[in-house]
């Protein structure tokens, strides 16, 4: 079974793709819209797919996501947007990529983070490395695939968006335990249930809250990779 290690770069640069969508850079803002009462742990995502990858997954995956980070104490949105639009202020861009990355040939990277943002921040999530992390072809429709396999899939596709969104609001939260392991193995990811370390819901509370950050994370990239061979 595959393993799923969650890395951090020493430097900022990293070996992502190349903006072809023109998703992968930041982006201006709309002017900001006034919060409303009850939001003060809000947090509104967005799910943009331009090539479709996630088609069929994507219902499961959001509500996964948003279940983790409901336990932090977020009030998660979602909504979907288009690769080209402007950034709104107080959203989180998932970034849903058709094509893989990796630190070195032999570690596949799921998901990755940039520790800062020149403006709305946005994490990439790289499905064909997940599927393969699932011991799935990392490219192919989903009919070819059993049922609960691609529950599974879409399961583990969301605990990568929420592992990642977490580094995207509180970048002073380092790896630990649970959905926050430095390693993953496949087996958490398809658990009936992921534990969260209470003091990663208090770090996002205190993001959204607009708190300065305990410690600062290196520079760099912070991505969820997948290396090696579970035992």
């Amino acid at each position: 079974m595959t393993v799923a290690s969650v890395v951090t770069s020493a430097t900022a640069e990293s070996r992502e793709p190349a903006d072809a969508e023109g998703v992968l850079a930041p982006r201006g803002l709309e002017p900001a819209s006034v919060p409303r009462p009850g939001d003060h742990f809000a947090t509104r995502l967005v799910w943009i797919d331009p090539a479709g990858v996630a088609v069929g997954l994507e219902a499961v995956a959001r509500d996964e996501a948003e279940s983790l980070l409901r336990k932090m104490g977020a009030s998660v949105s979602w909504r979907r947007g288009n690769a080209g639009e402007i950034a709104r202020p107080g959203e989180v861009r998932v970034i849903l990529l058709d094509r893989g990355a990796a630190r070195r040939p032999d570690i596949p990277i799921l998901g990755a983070t940039p520790s800062r943002f020149e403006g709305a921040p946005f994490v990439w999530v790289h499905v064909p490395n997940v599927r393969a992390a699932m011991g799935l072809r990392p490219q192919g429709p989903l009919a070819a695939i059993d049922p609960p396999e691609v529950r599974s899939l879409a399961i583990a596709l969301g605990r990568v968006v929420a592992h990642e969104v977490v580094h995207a609001l509180a970048s002073s939260v380092p790896h630990g335990a649970g959905l926050m392991s430095a390693r993953l193995t496949r087996r958490q990811l398809t658990a009936a249930a992921l534990p969260i370390d209470p003091e990663v819901g208090l770090a996002v509370r205190a993001a959204l809250r607009g708190e300065p950050s305990l410690s600062a994370a290196d520079a760099g990239v912070l991505a969820a990779a997948a290396a090696g061979k579970e035992r």
